[in-house]
């Protein structure tokens, strides 16, 4: 599904009207929290997540963090550790080079492009498996709400236009929890662009912000002449509107699906026939990409690659390596 729109509205009448379902959820994942099991590893775990559904930049900051791991040595086997949502995989396993989203869903299939990734519900037991197959760090993309295996720290990621919404929890607003719950679960946060909605106003004082900017892959070949159908299925699709823009690409319709959406050969059918009236070539994110079925022309659909960059990556490195040591 897509985020309502008044999530992102203050005081709109219809998330008033949300506020007991909201309450009920709270209520639910507080009971979850206090009646979960923790269990740690012998490895150190990092944990990448968000208070908000969707949107925040979660994937690629833990594609970042992993590659500032292994650049600074503080880990040389680094693992991946997803939920595998949407995938029909219930783990733990570690994803294979089948590339079907239906079976590992789409984060899973990118994390893999870049590090051995395990795909577990059970966060311990998919953690377990790592450290059994020999890694010494696993990286958790999303799991801030998971109690089921100790985190040695846990970074939540924000982007700085969305920030929380109006603040209020599902379905009145996009907080996963109450920011209060969300900030204690949360040893740092990381900033993703500019703060025009003044978030950083609203953190904890006395934790660490880290500034990330989401920029475009340096080795991007894609020419500026061509005309494009842009598509994606993304928690916020304005953030891969911006980037298109960024690159100065010819645009000529934009087409946003659901989070997570599922493209069927229809879908497929619709977009290429949009992209053949007007002589355009089909572009979609690197997530997107993964979702896609097989077939004859995917290599024909271009992806728009983007990475994260830590602002002051040595003070990040200086806050991990003081957080592990023991």
């Amino acid at each position: 599904m897509k985020a309502p729109g008044f999530w992102y509205q203050p005081h709109h009448p219809l998330a008033s009207l949300l506020s007991p379902l909201s309450a009920l959820y709270t209520h639910m994942g507080r009971s979850h929290r206090q009646h979960a099991r923790t269990q740690n590893l012998s490895v150190p775990v990092i944990c990448i997540g968000n208070i908000v559904s969707g949107g925040s930049g979660k994937t690629p900051t833990a594609i970042a963090m992993m590659n500032l791991l292994r650049d600074t040595k503080i880990s040389l086997a680094p693992f991946f550790l997803t939920r595998g949502y949407r995938g029909m995989i219930e783990g733990p396993e570690r994803v294979d080079n089948s590339h079907d989203p239906a079976l590992w869903g789409d984060e899973a299939l990118l994390l893999s492009r870049y590090a051995p990734t395990i795909v577990s519900k059970n966060r311990f037991a998919g953690g377990l498996l790592a450290q059994n197959l020999r890694s010494d760090f696993v990286i958790m993309d999303d799991g801030l709400q998971n109690y089921t295996l100790g985190k040695d720290i846990s970074f939540c990621v924000v982007d700085g236009k969305m920030g929380f919404g109006n603040g209020c929890v599902i379905p009145e607003g996009p907080l996963r929890q109450p920011l209060e719950d969300g900030y204690a679960l949360s040893d740092a946060f990381i900033l993703i662009g500019d703060d025009t909605s003044e978030t950083s106003k609203m953190l904890p004082a006395g934790k660490p912000v880290f500034k990330a900017r989401l920029k475009i892959k340096d080795d991007l070949s894609l020419s500026k002449e061509t005309p494009y159908i842009a598509f994606c299925g993304i928690g916020y699709p304005d953030k891969f509107k911006a980037s298109l823009t960024e690159t100065g690409l010819n645009i000529r319709e934009f087409k946003s699906f659901g989070d997570h959406h599922t493209y069927s050969p229809s879908d497929i059918s619709n977009l290429s026939r949009m992209a053949a009236a007007q002589n355009a070539r089909l572009i979609t994110t690197e997530k997107d990409f993964a979702r896609l079925p097989d077939f004859f022309q995917k290599d024909t659909i271009d992806v728009l690659s983007v990475e994260i960059a830590f602002e002051n990556p040595d003070g990040l490195v200086d806050f991990i390596r003081a957080r592990l040591t023991p």
